[in-house]
């Protein structure tokens, strides 16, 4: 593994001199810290830390700038489930021709495998070092623990053969050999395990915006066991979240609203545009989440709408939400709308109010004639990343993210007790999954099915980019694709386009192949 890190000193040094965490880690002068320090003492952990969470926060953004294709592999797993209408840009690299180990964007693999070697190079290096508080060590260890955990948890899950590697790069051995083979599931599965229970023994529950906390460490303690159909662990993680007492839902309009960090999240990334515009900087770069599926409204016909940010504003429109999650929320068939409060807060309307000053259709519905069949233009749009205070004309955000919320661990702890006790009227899985359906205003369930928690999780995280991992563990990814997933630009052109069953898996970098080689096979199909 050393060959390939082998750019990533350069890369971590400028990062970590030009790194805080927004909210959190401000009150360190990190610039007067040098890289002589960096693993050699307490404040130079602290700043690789910062710079830690800024490489893992740059790791799963999604940006114009598109280093190695990363924004590419990152939208592909918010638009290649069963739940969206991709019009342009990565809709090549989805179950077409060019996902191959030569054209798929290599990102996630070459740049998860840098940032699990700094993972592990403040992991290896804190216990030799002296701390003023000994229960500081044990946390800072852990938060790095979560990190690396949540890294390989997310390659395993893409790739199913990855392999692993602790030891963090040095310049003594940078250009060691080593013997490439893909660990086996099991220990894979152990060490991410393994790190996440230590990681729950040193963490509160109380953190700072952007910090990773016990919380979050238990909930991906959670979804490990549930792939390893540890129902009684996965229960047990997702039940002491919910005692803790420190999360509870918030009403459905302020769950995506101006602040996310709020009481249902349990993880964010934290932007600041003030201290950021670019990955290495405390305030991180812009993301593009709001303008991939947002319509632009104001390129309609007729020129009723203008660009505002009550509208979405400026925007990409590259992935629309398709008709069969529309369904999911069983809109009335004469008027189009759904007694599902998520149905209206969670998606721009159908029917737009025209808001240009003067216009005869100002402050009013559009007539029929303005709705075009253009998905770029127009179409049911997705509005948890809205952002009411961006800048005109661009649909660059910098307001926060939230990576894991409350309403997601009540779901996987409903699936645990259901499984678990094998009762589809589980008190315990009905009692957490119909506290998400009561906040959205709809009826309880009386019982459950693996069925009705894909339907119950699709109407309250689609979008949010863990659908696919969602379905690729239940087994029915390729059915559920191949039903619904659509390709187009508009609806004569909207349609379905077959995944093939080595395709729950992803390539592994043609390049990661050859440096590799000969112990290390490219996944089947590819």
């Amino acid at each position: 593994m050393k060959n390939i890190n082998k750019v990533v000193l350069g890369l971590f040094g400028i990062v970590l001199l030009n790194t805080s965490c927004k909210k959190w880690l401000v009150e360190s002068n990190f610039t007067k810290i040098g890289s002589d320090v960096i693993y050699k003492d307490e404040a130079g952990l602290q700043v690789a830390l910062g710079g830690l969470y800024n490489l893992q926060r740059a790791y799963e953004r999604t940006t114009d700038q598109n280093s190695n294709g990363l924004t590419q592999n990152n939208l592909w797993l918010y638009c290649a489930d069963d739940l969206g209408c991709t019009r342009t840009f990565n809709d090549a690299q989805i179950y077409k021709s060019a996902m191959t180990p030569t054209a798929f964007p290599r990102g996630k693999w070459t740049l998860g495998y840098q940032l699990i070697d700094r993972a592990s190079a403040v992991i290896s290096a804190a216990p030799g070092i002296s701390f003023a508080v000994a229960a500081n060590k044990n946390q800072l260890i852990a938060e790095a623990k979560v990190i690396r955990a949540y890294t390989y948890f997310k390659l395993w899950q893409l790739y199913d053969n990855i392999l692993i590697d602790t030891i963090p790069t040095t310049a003594k051995n940078a250009f060691d050999a080593v013997v490439y083979k893909p660990a086996s599931r099991e220990d894979v599965l152990n060490l991410i395990n393994s790190d996440l229970d230590y990681a729950i023994a040193n963490l509160s529950y109380n953190a700072k915006p952007g910090q990773v906390n016990q919380g979050f460490a238990r909930h991906l303690r959670a979804q490990v066991a549930a792939w390893q159909s540890d129902w009684a662990t996965m229960a047990a993680q997702c039940d002491s979240i919910v005692k803790s007492g420190k999360y509870r839902l918030q009403p459905i309009e302020k769950v995506f609203g101006a602040d996310v960090n709020h009481s249902e999240a349990i993880f964010t990334y934290q932007l600041d545009e003030t201290l950021g515009g670019s990955d290495a900087l405390a305030g991180g770069g812009d993301c593009i989440l709001g303008g991939v599926f947002q319509a632009r409204y104001y390129e309609m016909p007729g020129g009723h709408i203008i660009e505002d940010n009550n509208w979405g504003g400026n925007s990409l429109g590259w992935t629309v939400p398709n008709k069969y999650l529309r369904s999911l929320y069983n809109p009335d068939p004469v008027t189009g709308l759904s007694a599902d409060k998520r149905f209206t807060a969670y998606y721009y309307p159908d029917s737009l109010i025209g808001n240009k000053p003067g216009d005869p259709y100002y402050g009013k519905p559009l007539p029929k004639s303005s709705y075009p069949d253009n998905y770029r233009q127009y179409h049911w749009s997705v509005r948890k990343y809205q952002d009411f205070v961006k800048s005109p004309g661009t649909y660059h955000s910098y307001k926060d993210i939230i990576v894991c919320r409350y309403a997601e661990t009540l779901l996987l702890g409903a699936e645990a007790h259901w499984r678990l006790t094998n009762n589809p009227s589980d008190p315990t899985a009905l009692s957490y999954i119909n506290m998400v359906r009561e906040r959205a205003g709809v009826p309880d369930f009386t019982s459950i099915d693996q069925q009705t928690i894909l339907d119950e999780s699709a109407r309250e995280l689609a979008f949010e980019g863990g659908r696919w991992y969602l379905l690729k563990r239940m087994g029915v990814l390729i059915d559920q694709v191949n039903a619904h997933k659509t390709f187009g630009s508009a609806s004569t052109n909207e349609k379905l386009y077959p995944m093939q069953p080595w395709m729950v898996r992803w390539p592994i970098p043609q390049d990661q192949i050859d440096l590799m080689a000969p112990d290390f096979p490219q996944n089947p199909g590819y």
